[in-house]
């Protein structure tokens, strides 16, 4: 039988990986086409929520996964600090009055 809590949990840091992959390949490509440098394309509080919502799901699917209760506490410490950093990066890109330039 298929352990589904088991399925979710992996599912969650696979996921999170997949978005960061993503995220970083985007903002290569548009950094060639607009002849801007990587690291300033990763600045953008829009890729900062993506990479954060990324290490979001990454350490929360190792969390649930942990066989310990001290790699669970760390994984979960890095859950709610990846969360806190997601959400000041929305905050950011809602507050700061101006539109981002693709």
């Amino acid at each position: 039988m298929i352990d589904w809590a088991n399925l979710t949990a992996n599912a969650l840091w696979i996921v999170g990986c997949a978005i960061a992959l993503g995220t970083l390949s985007y903002a290569s490509w548009e950094a060639s086409v607009m002849k801007d440098k990587f690291i300033n394309r990763l600045k953008l509080p829009s890729y900062q929520i993506a990479l954060n919502l990324a290490g979001f799901l990454f350490s929360a699917g190792l969390a649930w996964t942990s066989d310990t209760t001290l790699e669970t506490v760390l994984w979960s410490i890095l859950t709610v600090a990846f969360f806190v950093q997601m959400v000041a990066a929305y905050w950011r890109r809602r507050n700061s009055g101006r539109v981002e330039t693709p």
